[in-house]
């Protein structure tokens, strides 16, 4: 039997909607131990129920007299003009408020990375070597035609000649063993020296003279001399070479 969950009323077997109220029906199963039920009071909806028609305005089926709606389609029986059903106002976008609209978001750039210039490093200025006392290293005198060489003290300064034990006398270059005695070579005979950065022979007052290219040096005055030039002490020649 249709239950009618509005206002609590049994309809007939084929209603759809309640004869008081218009409402949905349930369907409720008929249990057959219990009594029928009978139709009840309507229950006070403040609404005054007048007699409507035998036919439903709506759809055109017969209705009872005094019904409220159609079993039917559920149209109210009441006097007055059907008034249709309105539909509800859509809204735009399918139902979704309009959204406000932001701007674009711009590319995140990342900052540039900072130019580092790097520093002007100056190579350091070899200092001067320091001052030391000059020698000279390096430069030999070669006997001629002879051919041996004599190497000059790393010091700056040699005493030539030959070595007399009984005088105490010990030159720093001693020709002794290359015939200085016969060849008129004088136990000091002469000095070469650094002096400004310049080789200089010494004549020291030998008997038998010192010699510069064929060209006689001074006693006690220093005379330069330089790389290839001719140097004789008395009869011995040598050949200034580095």
């Amino acid at each position: 039997m249709p239950f009618c969950p509005q206002c609590g009323i049994d309809n007939p077997e084929a209603a759809r909607f309640c004869d008081q109220c218009g409402a949905h029906l349930i369907v409720v199963p008929v249990v057959p131990a219990a009594p029928p039920a009978s139709r009840a009071a309507p229950a006070a909806t403040g609404v005054t129920i007048s007699a409507g028609p035998s036919v439903c305005p709506q759809c055109g089926t017969a209705v009872i007299p005094g019904e409220a709606f159609c079993d039917t389609c559920g149209a109210s029986l009441l006097s007055g003009p059907v008034v249709p059903a309105t539909a509800a106002p859509s809204l735009p976008y399918g139902g979704i408020p309009p959204q406000p609209s932001y701007p674009s978001p711009q590319p995140v750039v990342p900052p540039a990375p900072p130019i580092v210039t790097p520093p002007i490093v100056t190579p350091p200025i070899a200092a001067p070597p320091a001052p030391g006392r000059p020698n000279l290293a390096g430069i030999s005198l070669v006997i001629q035609p002879a051919g041996a060489a004599l190497a000059l003290p790393t010091s700056g300064e040699a005493i030539i000649g030959r070595s007399d034990p009984v005088s105490n006398i010990f030159p720093d270059i001693d020709l002794t063993s290359h015939g200085a005695l016969q060849r008129g070579v004088g136990r000091r005979h002469a000095r070469i020296f650094l002096q400004g950065g310049q080789i200089l022979v010494e004549d020291l007052d030998s008997t038998n003279g010192t010699f510069i290219n064929t060209a006689r040096v001074p006693p006690r005055q220093p005379k330069p001399l330089r790389v290839g030039d001719e140097l004789r002490l008395g009869t011995l020649t040598f050949k200034v070479q580095m």
